[in-house]
Parts: C-alpha cells; sequence; structure tokens
C-alpha cells in the first residue's frame, strides 16, 4: 500500500512551511556551540577570585578562593557540557533556529525516534556475530564484545544519523503539527510509564531454572552457551560405560540427534540470556524477561507514536504493558519479548524511511546576523519546497572534535563507492528489514508475518521507493541467518515443524513469483493505463468498502465461532495426556483431541476487554479502506497510508492464523503466548488511532478542545479499566468476619512463580560431587531435571524411567567400571528403595506454578512442591 507521491502534493498534513513536504518530517544538521565562553567565564572568575584575597585576611581569602575556585570549575563543566551536548546534538542531525536553538518538538521528536528503535539495532548487533561465533564453539565474552560493540555503534551511528522528527498525520482544525509540549509529554511520559512497569516486572521475575516448559528450557540453553560458548550439547554417554537400553539423555526442551543435544527453539533468546550470564550470573538471568519485556512495550509506544500521534504513547504503552499476556510472558524467559522487539523497531524503521525526504542541492540561504557573530557559515544551506525537507549543514568552523571523529567512523565503516547509494532513507529501510528478518533467529512464529513482507515489497519495487532494494536485502540477510540457525543448531526442532516451514516456503515462493509477474507488467504503459481506469469504474471502485466489510465480517465470525464450531485435533502423546488430566481436574467433559481454538477471539477479549476489541476492528475497519482506496488510485500525497501499509497487513493477515489455529497447549495464561506478537498489540493501535480518530472529528464538527480531550481520556478509560480489572484481579469479596463487601486484588500481576527455585538448584547441586554420573529415576523427575543437573551442576546425567532393576544395575555398573561414581535420583523416595543404601533428600522447595485454566480466566498462581531424593546405590550414604 505504497502510492507514489501525487505530482502536485503539497507540505504534509504536519509539516510547518518550508521544512518539509509529502508528509515528510521535520530533520537537519545544525552548528555547534563554541568553546570560548567556558574558557572566558574560567578566566574571569581566577582575576576575581585574586582580586578578592588581596582584601581580606588570608584565612579568608583561602576559603573565598578555593570557593570561587569551584563555582569557577562548575561553572565551566557546566559550559563544556553544554557545549558537547550541543555538539552531539548537532551531529546527530537535529534542526536549529537562527539563534542557536533547537526547536523544542523536533529535538523531543528525534530523540523518542532514536530511542524506540535502539533496542532493535542492540539485538541485531549482538546475533549477527552471535551466530557464526556459535557455530564455531566460540561464543565468549571477548570476541562477542570485541565484534558486536562496534558493530553496535556502526549501526547506530550510520543508520540512526538522520531521523524524522515528526510524522504525517491527520490533525484537527485545519493544524499542520502539534504543540511542542505534546511531544515532549509523550516522550517523558512513555519513558516513566515503562520504567515503572520494567521495575515492577523485576520485583516479580520468575526463576524458572526447573524445565517444565519453554522458559526453563530457554535459561538453560542459554547457561550452557555462556560456560561452553557452543552448540549442540554432548550426551555424554562415555561416562555411563556406552550406551545402555532404555538409557536416555533427553529432556523437557532438549531433543537427541546424532549423539547431540539440540533445544528445541530458536538460538536466538539463548544467546541473549548468554550475555546476561556473563554480567551477573543468574540474577542478571532472570532480570533479562522483564528487562526485554520493558523494552518492547517501549518499541511498541514509538509504533504508536508514529502512526496515531507521540500523546497515544503513553496510552499505548500503558495497555500493552498492563494486559495480562504481556505480564506474563514479562516475567520469564520467553522469546515472545525479543520478538516483538524486532518486529515494532523494523516497523519503527521503516515508518521513519518512509518519512525522510531527500534535499537536493540549491541556492544559498542569507545568514541572520546575529547568527554571522556566533559561528562562520562556509558552506551553502539549500532553500527547500514545498515537498523537500530542510537540512542545515554543519558548519565548518563549529565542528568539534567529537562530531569529527564520528565522521571519521562513519567513512571507515562505510566505503566511498556505497556513499551515494547509502542514503538515510536507505540506511533505516536495511535496518528495518534486518529486524525483520531476524526475527527467525529469535522464533518461527516469525515466518507467519515476513510473509506479509513479500507483497509489500513488490509494492515498493512497483513504486520505485528508495527503500526498494535496502528493505528486502535486509529482509533476506535476516531470513537467511534465521534459518541457517536453526538448520544448523536445531535441527530436530526444525524437523518437528517441518511442514509448517515447508508450506510457509511454498507460501513464500508463489507470492514472490505473483510479485515478480506484476512488477513486470508494470513495466508496460498500456497496462499503467489500463488498470487505472478499470479500477475505478464500478464494482471494482468499492474494493476499498469492500475491505472494511470483509474486516468486520472476520471479527463477527470468530465472535460466532464456538457457536457453531469445536475444533480438534491430533495431538502428541504428551499434550494427549496433558489435556485430559486438565480436563477431569476442572471437572470438563474428557475429550483429550480438543483444541480449544474456536475460543481465541474471547481469550482476547478477556485480557484487553470488549471495549479495546469493538474500538480496534472499528479502527482496523477504517484504515483499511483508508490503505485500499490510496492503493487503488495510487494518491497519498501526505504519506499517511503509505506508512501505514505494511503494520495494517501484519496486523491482519499475520493476526488471522494465531486467530484460527494457535498451534498450542490450549491452557491459560500459556496460550496467550500467542497473542502478544500480533493480535493484542494490533487491536490496541488501531483503538488508539480510532480514538485519535474520534477525538479529530469531534473537534473538526465544533467541540471545544476541552470536550475532545475528554473524548480522548473516556476512549482512555474504556480501555484501561477492563485490563487491569483481569490483570490485578480487581474485585468485591464477601469474605470476612463483618461479611460486607470490600475490595479484592487477587489477580496474576500479583503472583511470582517459581521463587526460590535458584536457593534450591543450589543446595541440589552443592550436594553432587564432581566425580558423579547421576541416573534419575522416575517421572516427572527426569523431564524437569535432566538439562539442569547436566548443565548447572556440571555432572553427566541420564534416565531411566519404568525400567527393571536388572537394567538400572547394569547401568550402575558400568558406571563404576569407567572410573565414576553413580547416583541415583528420584521424585519420591519409595522409588530408589530397591537399589539400596541410604536416600537424603537433596531438593525441597514448596514455591507456585502458573495455572492451566482451559476455559476460563487464569485468577492466581497455583502451588507446587518439588522434592528429589538421592541414594548412592549399595553404599551407607553420599560422600563427596
Amino acid at each position: 500500500m505504497l502510492p507514489r507521491d501525487s505530482p502536485g502534493g503539497g507540505a504534509g498534513v504536519n509539516q510547518q512551511p518550508g521544512l518539509a513536504g509529502g508528509g515528510g518530517p521535520a530533520e537537519d544538521t545544525a552548528p555547534a556551540a563554541e568553546d570560548g565562553a567556558s574558557a572566558e567565564n574560567s578566566a574571569q572568575a581566577g582575576k576575581s577570585a585574586q582580586a578578592g584575597k588581596s582584601a581580606r585576611p588570608a584565612r579568608a581569602r583561602s576559603a573565598v578562593s578555593r570557593t570561587r575556585s569551584a563555582v569557577s570549575i562548575a561553572g565551566s563543566a557546566v559550559s563544556i557540557a553544554g557545549s558537547a551536548v550541543r555538539r552531539a546534538v548537532a551531529g546527530a542531525g537535529w534542526p536549529w533556529s537562527a539563534d542557536g536553538r533547537a526547536p523544542s518538538a523536533d529535538v523531543a521528536g528525534a530523540l523518542f525516534a532514536r530511542l524506540t528503535v535502539l533496542p532493535a539495532v542492540l539485538i541485531v548487533a549482538w546475533l549477527i556475530p552471535g551466530l557464526p561465533l556459535l557455530l564455531a564453539g566460540d561464543f565468549l565474552p571477548v570476541p562477542m564484545l570485541l565484534i558486536s560493540v562496534p558493530l553496535a555503534v556502526a549501526l547506530a551511528v550510520n543508520g540512526l544519523r538522520r531521523v524524522p522528527a515528526s510524522w504525517p498525520r491527520l490533525l484537527s482544525g485545519g493544524r499542520t503539527t502539534d504543540p511542542a509540549w505534546t511531544t515532549w509529554l509523550g516522550l517523558l511520559a512513555t519513558v516513566a510509564i515503562v520504567a515503572g512497569l520494567t521495575a515492577w516486572q523485576l520485583t516479580k521475575a520468575s526463576e524458572a531454572l526447573i524445565v517444565v516448559r519453554s522458559p526453563g528450557a530457554f535459561l538453560q540453553a542459554g547457561y550452557w552457551i555462556a560456560q561452553h560458548g557452543s552448540l549442540p550439547i554432548p550426551e555424554m554417554a562415555r561416562y555411563f560405560g556406552g550406551a545402555h537400553p532404555g538409557l536416555s539423555f533427553t529432556s523437557t526442551g532438549f531433543l537427541a540427534h546424532g549423539g547431540s543435544l539440540f533445544p528445541a527453539a530458536a538460538p536466538g533468546l539463548p544467546m541473549l540470556l548468554a550475555g546476561a550470564f556473563w554480567v551477573h550470573g543468574i540474577t542478571a538471568a532472570t532480570a533479562v524477561g522483564p528487562v526485554l519485556g520493558g523494552l518492547a512495550t517501549f518499541t511498541f509506544a514509538g509504533l504508536v507514536a508514529r502512526l496515531a500521534g507521540a500523546q497515544w504513547a503513553p496510552a499505548g504503552a500503558l495497555l500493552l504493558g498492563l494486559s495480562l499476556p504481556q505480564q506474563y510472558i514479562g516475567r520469564t524467559t520467553l522469546s515472545e519479548t525479543a520478538l516483538q522487539i524486532l518486529l515494532f523497531g523494523g516497523l519503527c524503521l521503516l515508518a521513519d524511511s518512509m518519512a525522510l525526504r531527500s534535499s537536493p542541492p540549491g541556492p544559498v540561504r542569507p545568514v541572520p546576523a546575529g547568527a554571522a557573530t556566533a559561528v562562520e557559515v562556509t558552506a551553502p544551506v539549500p532553500l527547500v519546497g514545498p515537498d523537500q525537507t530542510a537540512v542545515l549543514p554543519l558548519p565548518v568552523a563549529g565542528r568539534s572534535k567529537l562530531t569529527s571523529r564520528l565522521a571519521s567512523v562513519r567513512r571507515a565503516l562505510v566505503p566511498s563507492r556505497f556513499g551515494p547509494w547509502l542514503t538515510p532513507q536507505r540506511s533505516l529501510a536495511a535496518l528495518a528489514g534486518l529486524a525483520l528478518g531476524f526475527g527467525l533467529l529469535i522464533s518461527l512464529d516469525g515466518l507467519v508475518y515476513l510473509l506479509v513482507v513479500i507483497p509489500f515489497c513488490g509494492a515498493l519495487f512497483a513504486s520505485h521507493r528508495p527503500e526498494a532494494s535496502a528493505f528486502p536485502a535486509g529482509c533476506v540477510f535476516g531470513i537467511c541467518y534465521g534459518l541457517l540457525g536453526c538448520y544448523l543448531l536445531d535441527r530436530p526442532f526444525l524437523d518437528s515443524v517441518g511442514k509448517t516451514v515447508a508450506l510457509s516456503g511454498l507460501v513464500a515462493i508463489w507470492l514472490i513469483a505473483v510479485c515478480l509477474v506484476v512488477i513486470e507488467l508494470a513495466r508496460f504503459t498500456r497496462v499503467r493505463t489500463l488498470v487505472p481506469a478499470v479500477l475505478a469504474k464500478r464494482p471494482l471502485r468499492w474494493l476499498p468498502e469492500a475491505g472494511a466489510a470483509i474486516v468486520a465480517a472476520a471479527l463477527t465470525g470468530f465472535a460466532v465461532r464456538p457457536y457453531i464450531q469445536t475444533v480438534r485435533g491430533h495431538p502428541t502423546r504428551a499434550e494427549y495426556h496433558l489435556v485430559a488430566t486438565l480436563q477431569r481436574a476442572q471437572g470438563l467433559p474428557v475429550d483429550p483431541t480438543r483444541l480449544y481454538a474456536e475460543q481465541t477471539l474471547y481469550w482476547v477479549i478477556w485480557y484487553i476487554g470488549l471495549p479495546t476489541v469493538l474500538l480496534g476492528g472499528f479502527g482496523v475497519a477504517i484504515l483499511a479502506r483508508r490503505c485500499l482506496r490510496a492503493l487503488l488510485t495510487w494518491r497519498d500525497p501526505a504519506g499517511i497510508w503509505r506508512a501505514w501499509g505494511l503494520p495494517l497487513a501484519i496486523i491482519c493477515g499475520a493476526s488471522v492464523v494465531p486467530l484460527w489455529s494457535p498451534d498450542i497447549d490450549p491452557d491459560q495464561p500459556w496460550a496467550s503466548r500467542r497473542l502478544v506478537v500480533t493480535v493484542i498489540p494490533g487491536l490496541i493501535i488501531c483503538a488508539l488511532w480510532a480514538s485519535s480518530w474520534l477525538t479529530r472529528r469531534a473537534r473538526d464538527r465544533g467541540a471545544s478542545q476541552v470536550t475532545g480531550a475528554v473524548v480522548a481520556l473516556a476512549c482512555i478509560a474504556a480501555m484501561l479499566v477492563p485490563t487491569v480489572s483481569t490483570t490485578f484481579g480487581l474485585g468485591f469479596s464477601h469474605s470476612g468476619k463483618s461479611g460486607g463487601l470490600h475490595p479484592v486484588a487477587q489477580g496474576m500481576a500479583l503472583s511470582r512463580i517459581g521463587a526460590g527455585e535458584v536457593s534450591a538448584v543450589a543446595d541440589l547441586c552443592a550436594q553432587l560431587p564432581g566425580n558423579a554420573s547421576v541416573v534419575i529415576i522416575g517421572w516427572p523427575a527426569a523431564a524437569e531435571f535432566t538439562q539442569l543437573v547436566r548443565g548447572m551442576c556440571g555432572v553427566p546425567v541420564a534416565w531411566m524411567p519404568g525400567r527393571p532393576v536388572t537394567a538400572v544395575d547394569s547401568v550402575i555398573g558400568s558406571i563404576a567400571a569407567a572410573g565414576r561414581k553413580p547416583l541415583l535420583l528420584a521424585g519420591r523416595e519409595s522409588q530408589l528403595a530397591p537399589f539400596g543404601g541410604t536416600p537424603i533428600r537433596v531438593l525441597d522447595l514448596a514455591t507456585a506454578q502458573d495455572p492451566q485454566d482451559l476455559t476460563r480466566l487464569p485468577t492466581a498462581s497455583v502451588p507446587v512442591r518439588y522434592q528429589i531424593w538421592l541414594t548412592a546405590p549399595g553404599a551407607a550414604g553420599v560422600g563427596a
């Protein structure tokens, strides 16, 4: 949905005259302040202190001298710091007015633009060298830091050196731009909200060391990479005297292939966790989830600012950050938070690239007299037209050492032959493609939204946009990285989802073929003339309205789906037993083939409320109509619908898959993971845009500014109240001696999962000698503790649940013959009785786990107790 700019497009709806046109925002470079003022102030302060010495006693003169010297030094430091900040801001590309002051709104907008995409850039910079080093077995702190840190600087300096300070959007009352205070309010309020949410999440972070589900598997894989710098994990069969019938080395989240163990997940998140383990061990690793969750919320707020307005960004951060699925994934080590950062960050970078405009050379603009006395302008300043962006070249005399060094870094990192081609637009587009493509290295769920990217890239080529080559190139590079990492480091997992990957590849091939055909046809003049004429006639002229109707019909269909369909599937053996057990425990009809996928829209309503779903659906319908109209007429002079093109396509296309078939165990809140990447954020951002549209309509119809603000606050409150009520379990209770109603908060937001696991695991590992080989007897201890003992305790481990005593004795004898000390672990003392020795309890942990509700909203955690017993066969006890 990328219409070419119309020939007669004037200034964008949110641009000041003379700064940008066609929806392009203001961007800039600026003269730097000089250091002379600070030096002069220091000299004058020194002279004043010297004069004071001759008029006072020695002690007083000394005290006054020291005081004034301190003041002088402080003043000089402030002056130097201010000068450095001014030069850094100038080098970064912020515009300045004639008197040397940066426009407030432009500074806030440019700062907002850079900060919200920086997390995605840093993750990409970490993953680019991480995969080759991991494949080479050299994923170690020194090489990773030596490569990733300069790479992060290079990407940030070259990719973010020029960013838009504002983005095209519809405004009321004939205004072209928002007041500066709205941008600052959006930035500061968003930072405060995200900081508060992240701090709250850190206090409730899960200690997912025991491998019950994916969080524990991710954490254990990250720990292994941090300690050994390589994957896969060796089985260590030699420490058990070789292979034995019934002896297995796999566990939950780890699959065997060719004598090695592979994590059943993409390697991206384990690589991030490995860096946290290097920083501060398990404490830093358990904080990764809340930190990534906070950064994902911040990046999402940046996308809201670009598409709906900066003043709506705090509401976006609050609505997403307080939703129960976001709270859930943000407290533990799940891949969805990192995937959110790359997806939202990639869309933000692409929107920035779309909003930029190039500045052709032009005549010299007269320099104000006041400015001429401060700096000497030696380079021509181009004038701009209504469809161009103002860019002031940095004066040579005002260039600082910092700016010169940054320029030399850019020249060193970007070869001169690429300089003319690698414009700021293409740099941002390439970074956007990298961010979106590297989502595959985090999770294969990225395949869904990457399929939507293909027709968008075709539209870029058809419209001859500057991003047409850079954005697909970045996507292809990231996709190749992700598929290569999954094939070489997660081959068993890739084989298990091979049908899904093959189907995605087939769809991608067809989409690419269709795009190539359309692009080739668009080269013919007759086609370019005939197609618009046909689209302008009935019934094709009604396609935008049909698109809005399809959106409404789809939401209605998902709403009535539970009443007309019961979804069943073909679960694995483990899924079959899990669903049957949960159905019996919750008093439901036992049907282990039930997938409960027909209830997905009601899951969304549980978590974010009916008002958000209705407002979001209304916003999607209007946006679909506007974007389709811009695409069919090929006119979008303001650039608004071009910026919405890919985000809306991902919201519509990539949300249908998890809503129709989430392909996950159906218990809550576990299944809500499928909703947090595209469905819930998509509805929230469209609901906020619909709220801004309603506010604008009210203002255009004569409502006052206060009335418009009331409309906006009412919309936000309608969305926020159900979300907070669900997350915190707000309500009223009759409990207590008085029997009266009183408010209660019993939601999942107040629960902490896995508390005490770190200390319990440390006690367990302390009682396992380094020369031991451990065999786990019994299930589920084998599934939950096998990789934990192997990785964190550093002891070879295998399991033999349900095997005869004679078979276990044979393995014990082989371990002793190999010069190792055999030890047996089990979840119950009775399971160790047939093997002799004196069992001792080495782990006894009472903690909480997530609820597993199938047909109702999860409200509180469930208590759970872990016990591990240890014995040395044929010995009186366990020694070192």
